[in-house]
């Protein structure tokens, strides 16, 4: 088959080429990166030159309407209406297929938007998530399901705790994590329970006028603590909280499986550290109850890349895949697990504002921040 055309919209004044998504398909054959878009000229020339553009714009519009790319990269992570506008732009140009910086949009309202239009054009979405891609987590699953742990009874999810703490930070990091949740736990969370702080007392609406994060506003908030009920029992939390002097870094990004027997960690995406307790919760013990890492597969040493670099090409080849006529499965970082992901965030925001639980999904989809 001949190779997809893909295109690539940046923009180096507003979030650049985030991680690195515009390199995606280097050594695919399967792909042909046609054009590159970035409204600044020095960054449209450094952006075109990394990847390997043939041809460069500063209009994305414009090279929309003359490439007709069959996939386009949706790579800079500002979260305004203009990303929004860029997606269904490339949907309503005929793209197949979308690779997308997270998150996918900052509100419900407009991630639903975006995956209604890709279903209505048949088009796939796929997220750069730095979670069910990898071999490690993709065995953790494999064994949780044999139950060598026992029974999965919760999953604490967290972000790296730095200075951005807060409603900044869980809008970059959470996405990696609530993906990471939904693909270990395997259904999507019944309701949500959320606390958000402001300076130490409880956010309200008046805390987020004038503010923004990203593009996303108004917003608010320097502490998080939500807690998801799943249908089957489990419980999954998230936490956005201060943590030493914030250096932990990735090294505390990710997510820990209590399962009856055993705690699993899996942190620092997309590079992997796994590790097992082998009791069903942490407390002092005995030189029987020590930690073990767990093994697993880093297959970019082989390749000589950087696992960031491995992460969005396994993204890359799996929505080629798709587009190709392939069906979503398990591993694939969705746009539908990106619409609750999202969903999943706001709704701790909106059970904080109401002080009740909120259900799944969610029946004002809007931001929760305006009055």
């Amino acid at each position: 088959m001949d190779p997809l055309t893909a295109v690539v919209i940046a923009d180096t004044n507003r979030g650049g080429a985030g991680h690195g998504l515009h390199r995606a398909f280097e050594d695919n054959a399967d792909v042909r990166l046609a054009a590159l878009a970035d409204p600044d000229p020095q960054g449209r020339a450094r952006l075109a030159a990394e990847c390997g553009a043939e041809r460069s714009y500063a209009d994305y519009r414009g090279m929309l309407a003359r490439e007709r790319p069959d996939v386009a990269v949706i790579a800079r992570h500002w979260c305004d209406d203009d990303r929004v506008d860029e997606m269904l732009a490339a949907i309503e140009a005929g793209a197949r297929g979308l690779y997308v910086e997270k998150p996918l949009a900052p509100w419900p309202d407009q991630a639903r938007t975006v995956h209604a239009a890709a279903d209505r054009a048949g088009a796939h979405v796929v997220l750069a998530h730095r979670s069910r891609e990898h071999p490690g987590l993709q065995a953790i699953c494999a064994r949780a399901r044999t139950g060598a742990w026992g029974p999965l009874t919760r999953v604490r999810a967290m972000d790296k705790g730095d200075h951005r703490v807060g409603v900044e930070e869980a809008m970059i990091h959470a996405p990696h994590v609530f993906d990471a949740m939904l693909y270990l736990v395997g259904e999507v969370p019944a309701l949500v329970t959320g606390v958000v702080l402001h300076e130490g007392r409880p956010a309200v609406r008046a805390d987020a006028a004038g503010r923004t994060e990203n593009g996303a506003g108004p917003i608010a908030g320097d502490r998080i603590s939500a807690t998801y009920v799943f249908p089957s029992g489990v419980l999954g939390t998230f936490e956005s909280v201060p943590v030493g002097d914030g250096s932990y870094g990735s090294s505390r990004l990710g997510v820990d499986l209590y399962f009856q027997d055993a705690v699993v960690t899996a942190r620092n995406q997309p590079r992997g550290e796994f590790h097992l307790f082998p009791r069903g919760d942490l407390f002092p013990a005995g030189a029987d109850a020590a930690w073990e890492t767990l093994p697993a597969e880093r297959p970019w040493i082989a390749q000589g890349i950087d696992p960031m670099a491995w992460s969005n090409r396994q993204h890359g080849r799996e929505l080629v895949r798709l587009v190709r006529g392939g069906a979503v499965r398990p591993t694939t970082c969705s746009g539908r697990d990106a619409v609750t992901g999202v969903e999943m965030l706001v709704g701790a925001y909106r059970a904080h504002l109401e002080a009740r639980p909120i259900p799944f999904p969610l029946e004002d989809p809007t931001n929760p921040w305006i009055p």
